[in-house]
């Protein structure tokens, strides 16, 4: 079936949207609440460790959450750790006091995990289980994110490729910024192609699919988003798709991509962290995009 999955005859994006793809209100917000708890629990019983903030990111941090599926990740910001250096050798401390506070939570946890950089857990919300990731990181910027102000945090990060990993979690808030200040009629279409990739069990990350939807927005020239046809975007989305090897999305908003690291096509580069390529493949086009792309013609010469 050319269409998406559970879409009436003759219905319109909009409401098929409304009906199907968009999350529940009232879920979403007592998840927010649920996982507000769990981060205000960590931020109060945290000892060893000052935690000046707490960023939300994830689906559910970007607005983009689709109906029955939905993660956050908790950015912890620490502001007693000075460097990225420090921050390294304090991690897994860090971690450990993170999961130990973790266990003290009211709520429903299930499938704790630590990683080398992350608490990953399931929580449950009326029933349904929702992944969260929790993250220690710094503040690598002063608060002003122009590109004079970030260059030199980009030049040490190219500096030190050791480091690399540490410098792309503390970036992590660059990435909630990029897609949560969004227009909702853009998060609509970006729950769309969402939900299509699931559908369709394609492999498309999540954030990939934010930022192919954002980038085929501006190239429309960013029309006014009350006028703008949702149909019309996800023509363009699917364009994008249908044509992987001239697929080339990137951003200078905080860095110069050419300055760093431009691969071959396709690509959708991290707005906020030059060495990460959302499409990345050991060499050519992988088979798994190559069925995106088959899929993502014969979608698009169907849609309607």
């Amino acid at each position: 079936m050319v269409d998406f999955v559970g879409r009436n005859p003759g219905e319109s994006l909009e409401s098929f949207i409304d009906r199907v793809v968009n999350p529940d209100s009232s879920y979403v917000s007592q998840t927010k609440s649920v996982i507000h708890t769990v981060a205000e629990l960590m931020k109060s019983k945290s000892v060893d460790h000052k935690i000046g903030s707490t960023v939300k990111g994830g689906s559910l941090g970007k607005g983009t959450a689709v109906r029955g599926r939905s993660d956050a990740d908790l950015l912890f910001v620490y502001t007693d750790i000075p460097s990225i250096e420090i921050l390294k050798s304090k991690l897994p401390e860090l971690l450990k006091e993170l999961q130990s506070v973790l266990a003290r939570s009211p709520h429903t946890i299930k499938s704790v995990k630590r990683t080398p950089f992350t608490i990953q857990f399931d929580i449950e919300v009326k029933g349904q289980l929702n992944e969260v990731d929790l993250l220690p990181i710094i503040q690598l910027d002063t608060g002003d994110r122009s590109r004079a102000k970030m260059n030199p945090i980009y030049q040490q990060m190219r500096a030190r490729e050791d480091m690399r990993e540490y410098y792309f979690k503390c970036l992590a808030p660059l990435q909630v910024d990029f897609v949560s200040r969004e227009d909702e009629k853009i998060k609509r279409s970006i729950r769309l192609l969402k939900y299509w990739i699931k559908t369709r069990s394609h492999v498309l990350k999540s954030y990939a699919a934010e930022l192919l939807v954002i980038k085929a927005y501006e190239e429309m020239g960013k029309p006014p988003t009350g006028k703008m046809k949702t149909l019309d975007l996800m023509k363009a989305v699917f364009t994008k798709l249908s044509d992987l090897k001239n697929l080339k999305v990137s951003w200078d908003k905080y860095y110069t991509p050419s300055s760093f690291y431009l691969p071959s096509p396709p690509y959708i580069l991290d707005p906020a962290f030059p060495y990460h390529n959302l499409t990345r493949q050991k060499s050519g086009i992988d088979e798994k995009y190559v069925h995106l792309e088959r899929d993502a013609k014969k979608f698009l010469a169907n849609l309607k």
